[in-house]
């Protein structure tokens, strides 16, 4: 062990309470209260509390109705996916003007390499991390305040800042690893869930520092040679498998796709209809935004217990939302005999390969012409701008950008 290459300088930006924070700085009405943030009116899951609420015992994950018998005063609000995205890529331009090392990690968290930096303006680390914070306020607004974390490497520097205080910038080094990690609590180290947590605490092991009382070979018995290998790595602040793969270039994605639960159970064939159109719409905008055409489509339906599955491999790629919902809706789902109502939808493209001049046919120009003018107008004043017949009178679900950016390529061009 000891393969840490002090010369390096990592720091981690974690935004406290992100989506409940950027609501508070856009309305001060909301600040100083107890604020859950759910995906959308009528939604019972807490996807987000703010600062306030955290303090009152109000956690992400949280039902609605119970939270509100806990805290009263609690204030409900739809998250505004829009905004936090935006507020994301206005952070990403700030740390790519003091950095041209930057990994956005989630909406809300960003890796900044300081090696080759402003950080030669600066004293110290800690000054650069200060000055980043007051940036960061300038940037997004007074109310938005953030932990940063300073350490060697990405696993340290994440800890640095779950460990630290809101607000509060921590540094690990040489002198004050050992003892972070023997009073760090395994709920801060990323990649330690809680059932590996749990693990862990039966085999008397309730901090990282503990493992190293153990040799490889007993934690295999338990944990198997991959996280065997893996907690060593930790109890001892070495970068894990799970950091060392953000160091590798982003590669062209191989597949796009959009979910959602709905509001209760579908049984109208209309309704079921716009909703498999809906997702389709936004699925291939984003395909086409990143200049792609797949191969291979799929849909999975859930509801009352029950799943259905079932996709489909044509010759030429495709890329238009017409041919799309062709092939998903007309020759998978018509052709199955539905037997439950429907509450969770799912379609996905994939075989991803770049768009080219798929056809010559007088077909395909007219419709291809005519989705680069969607495209225009879409891109200019938001998707779904401009949409299909087939989603009038229908209500439009709206597109939502996952915490861990899984679409990141498409989302941020990386």
């Amino acid at each position: 062990m000891g393969r840490i290459n002090w010369n390096n300088l990592i720091l981690h930006i974690d935004i406290n309470s992100y989506f409940a924070t950027l609501l508070q700085q856009e309305n001060p009405h909301l600040r100083n209260k107890p604020l859950g943030v759910i995906k959308d009116f009528g939604r019972t899951c807490i996807i987000a509390s703010s600062k306030e609420a955290k303090k009152v015992g109000i956690k992400t994950g949280a039902n609605a109705r119970e939270a509100k018998l806990q805290a009263p005063n609690l204030i409900l609000l739809p998250a505004q996916f829009d905004r936090y995205l935006d507020a994301t890529k206005r952070l990403r331009k700030l740390f790519l003007d003091l950095s041209p090392d930057v990994y956005i990690y989630s909406l809300d968290e960003a890796f900044i390499n300081l090696n080759h930096c402003q950080k030669y303006l600066y004293q110290n680390p800690l000054e650069f991390a200060q000055n980043l914070q007051n940036q960061v306020k300038q940037e997004l607004g007074e109310w938005v305040t953030c932990n940063i974390g300073i350490a060697p490497n990405y696993l340290l520097a994440k800890l640095a800042s779950n460990m630290a205080k809101t607000e509060g910038i921590m540094e690990i080094n040489k002198e004050n690893l050992d003892g972070i990690l023997a009073s760090a609590k395994f709920g801060d180290v990323c990649g330690i869930g809680f059932r590996l947590e749990e693990k862990l605490r039966l085999i008397g092991v309730e901090n990282p520092y503990q493992i190293r009382f153990y040799s490889q070979a007993d934690l295999e018995k338990t944990f198997g040679p991959f996280w065997s290998r893996e907690l060593l790595k930790i109890a001892y602040g070495e970068e894990t498998n799970h950091f060392q793969l953000l160091e590798k270039p982003a590669t062209q994605m191989k597949s796009a796709g959009r979910s959602i639960t709905g509001y209760h159970l579908y049984d109208k064939e209309e309704e079921i209809r716009a909703i498999i159109y809906n997702l389709i719409s936004e699925t291939i905008a984003k395909v086409r935004k990143m200049k792609l055409a797949g191969r291979e489509v799929g849909i999975f339906l859930t509801g009352e217990g029950k799943s259905w599955y079932d996709h489909i491999t044509v010759k030429r790629p495709i890329n238009h939302e017409s041919e799309m919902f062709e092939l998903l809706y007309y020759k998978l789902y018509k052709s199955w005999h539905r037997n439950f109502k429907i509450i969770r939808f799912a379609v996905r493209i994939s075989l991803l390969e770049p768009m080219g001049q798929n056809s010559l046919l007088p077909n395909w120009q007219r419709r291809e012409k005519l989705h680069q003018a969607l495209d225009k107008v879409n891109e200019k004043y938001g998707l779904f701008t401009a949409r299909s017949g087939a989603l009038l009178n229908q209500p439009i679900i709206r597109p939502e950008v996952t915490g861990f950016l899984g679409d990141r390529i498409y989302q941020l061009g990386e």
